[in-house]
C-alpha cells in the first residue's frame, strides 16, 4: 500500500514527456515553516514528483523557513523568488513598505486557531485577559492573527495576555502539557500533529475568521512586473498540484513520505496512516474553491475584512492601501490548463 507504483512511475514520465526538453531555469520557493509536512504537499512533493514545474521549463528548490516575517523578509531581500505567508503578515509588511505582493491565494480560509485544552478553563479568547497564549515563535503567522483575535474579543494582545515562544512538535506538547501556556496560536497542521499524538483541543474562533482569507504565495515587485511568466508557471504548477491531491489524497500522502521520508511515522499502520491523512486534510481542506472562484484567486471582500481587523486594532493605518497587496492580473493563465485531465490522472496514479 505504501509502495510508489510502476504505473504512478509512468504517468509521471508521460507527462515530462509531453514537453519539450528545454533549460531550466531555477527558483526558490519557500515554504514558512520548517516542518514541510504531508499538508504542504502540494508546494513540494507533489510539484516536484510529478514534474508539474519541470514542465513549466523550472528547477525549484522548495526550501523551509521559521515563520511568515522570515519568509517575507527572504523574499524582499532577493534570497527566495517566491515564498506562502499569511494574509496578515502580508498586510503589517506592506504598511512597512516592504514590496512584496500576493499573486496567488492558497488556503481559501484561515490556517492559523487558537486552540485550549479541550478539558481547561479556557472556553472563550475573554477568558485568556491575564494567562499565557504560546506561539511557535514570535515571527510566525499566528501571532498578528491572535493579536487580532484577542483584540476583538477586549483583550489587550499585547499587556493582557503574556505571549510566549513554545515551539512546534515536542516542545509545544510540553508546554501544553505542563501549563507553562493555557493556550496555542498556531496553524492547522501542527495542530492536527498534537491531536494524533493525543491532545483534544477546543477552539476559539474570533466572530470573523471565517471571512479571511489563509495563506497566499508572495513575490517582490520587481518579479511581478519583469518576469510574468515566472510567476505564471511557478503559481500554475501548485495550482495543478492542490488538483491532483484533492483528487487522490493517499497516493499524495505516500509520495510525500517517499520524497521527505523524516516525515514518515517509524511504524505504517491503518492508525498511522489515517494519523498522516488528518494533518493533509487539515490544510487541503482549506484549498478547495469557493463556486465561482478560480485557483489562486483574491476576493476583494476576504482582503477587505482582513485589513479591516487589522485597522481597528492598530496594526496597519486608516490609510493603507489594500488592492496595492495582491493582484489577480495572472489569475486567467494560471488556470489555463486541463484540470479534468489532472484529476483522472491523480486518480490513475499508482502512488
Amino acid at each position: 500500500m505504501h509502495r510508489v507504483g510502476l504505473s504512478g512511475l509512468l504517468l509521471a514520465l508521460s507527462f515530462a514527456a509531453a514537453w519539450p526538453a528545454q533549460a531550466q531555469e531555477k527558483v526558490t520557493y519557500a515554504v514558512a515553516t520548517s516542518n514541510i509536512s504531508v499538508g504542504h504537499s502540494a508546494q513540494s512533493s507533489i510539484p516536484l514528483a510529478m514534474g508539474f514545474w519541470k514542465q513549466e521549463g523550472l528547477d525549484v528548490d522548495v526550501v523551509g523557513l521559521s515563520g511568515a516575517t522570515a519568509g517575507i523578509q527572504q523574499v524582499a531581500s532577493g534570497q527566495v523568488d517566491f515564498a506562502t505567508v499569511g494574509g496578515d503578515a502580508l498586510l503589517i509588511a506592506r504598511a512597512k513598505g516592504i514590496k512584496v505582493k500576493a499573486v496567488y491565494v492558497y488556503a481559501r480560509r484561515s490556517i492559523y486557531r487558537i486552540v485550549a485544552p479541550a478539558d481547561g478553563e479556557i472556553k472563550t479568547l475573554a477568558d485568556f485577559k491575564g494567562k499565557s497564549l504560546g506561539a511557535p515563535d514570535m515571527s510566525a503567522g499566528s501571532v498578528p492573527y491572535g493579536r487580532a483575535a484577542l483584540a476583538s474579543a477586549g483583550v489587550d494582545p499585547q499587556n493582557g495576555v503574556k505571549w510566549i515562544s513554545v515551539g512546534i512538535g515536542g516542545q509545544a506538547a510540553n508546554a501544553i502539557r505542563q501549563k507553562v501556556v493555557d493556550g496555542w496560536a498556531a496553524w492547522d497542521t501542527i495542530i492536527a500533529s498534537l491531536e494524533n499524538n493525543g491532545f483534544s483541543f477546543r477552539y476559539i474562533d474570533p466572530p470573523w475568521i471565517g471571512e479571511i482569507l489563509g495563506n497566499v504565495i508572495v513575490a517582490r515587485e520587481e518579479t511581478i512586473a519583469k518576469r510574468p511568466d515566472l510567476v505564471i508557471k511557478v503559481a500554475r504548477g501548485i495550482a495543478k498540484s492542490s488538483v491532483f491531491g484533492l483528487a487522490n489524497p493517499d497516493g499524495a500522502l505516500r509520495n510525500h513520505w517517499k520524497m521527505y521520508p523524516e516525515t514518515k511515522p517509524s511504524v505504517v499502520n491503518d492508525k498511522t496512516f489515517q494519523e498522516a491523512r488528518h494533518i493533509f486534510d487539515s490544510r487541503f481542506d482549506l484549498t478547495t474553491l469557493e463556486p465561482g472562484v478560480k485557483w489562486g484567486e483574491n476576493v476583494p471582500a476576504q482582503w477587505k475584512r482582513m485589513a479591516d481587523i487589522s485597522i481597528a486594532e492598530g496594526l496597519i493605518p486608516k490609510s493603507f492601501d489594500i488592492e496595492a497587496t495582491y493582484t489577480n492580473e495572472f489569475i486567467p493563465q494560471i488556470n489555463d490548463f486541463d484540470q479534468k485531465k489532472i484529476e483522472e490522472s491523480a486518480k490513475a496514479s499508482g502512488w
